[in-house]
């Protein structure tokens, strides 16, 4: 398993990804990741070349934010999206980003324990923010360069 940018060719992988998860992205939303300014998409790519998994985040300033990251379902629970969300950190680290935030669904168990074993902390929560299903968003932040 290897960690590097995506590019157009896998944005067809991706969107399979992401149609069995809650809050997808289509093809568009993902597609228009390659040219945000200030932003990078990663993917997962298995020994046989099969995109399992991707992650994208922007940085503003000293700051950063996880847009997304989705890891194919037969794939979870492999230490995958750990990986992804290490290589971003090292990348915006390499920015001289201080801090990166994400948010999450407040039932999404699997990402709380990953975002807890990796040192990201509670910020706060965003009553009723998702839909379909309804759930409060929690937000995090992990700090990287400098203790703030």
């Amino acid at each position: 398993m290897h960690v590097r940018r995506i590019n157009v060719g896998d944005v067809a992988t991706v969107t399979d990804i992401e149609a069995s998860t809650f809050s997808s992205w289509n093809s568009n939303q993902i597609h228009s990741e390659l040219t945000r300014k200030n932003g990078v998409s990663l993917v997962a790519v298995a020994s046989d070349k099969v995109v399992v998994a991707w992650c994208c985040g922007v940085q503003t300033g000293v700051d950063a934010e996880l847009l997304k990251i989705t890891v194919h379902s037969s794939m979870q629970r492999c230490g995958i999206a750990e990986m992804l969300l290490e290589d971003l950190c090292t990348f915006f680290s390499k920015q001289q980003v201080e801090q990166i935030f994400l948010e999450v669904r407040s039932q999404n168990y699997p990402a709380l324990q990953l975002y807890d074993k990796l040192d990201w902390y509670k910020t706060g929560r965003r009553k009723n923010y998702y839909k379909e299903p309804a759930d409060d968003a929690l937000l995090f932040v992990r700090r990287l360069n400098k203790i703030i």
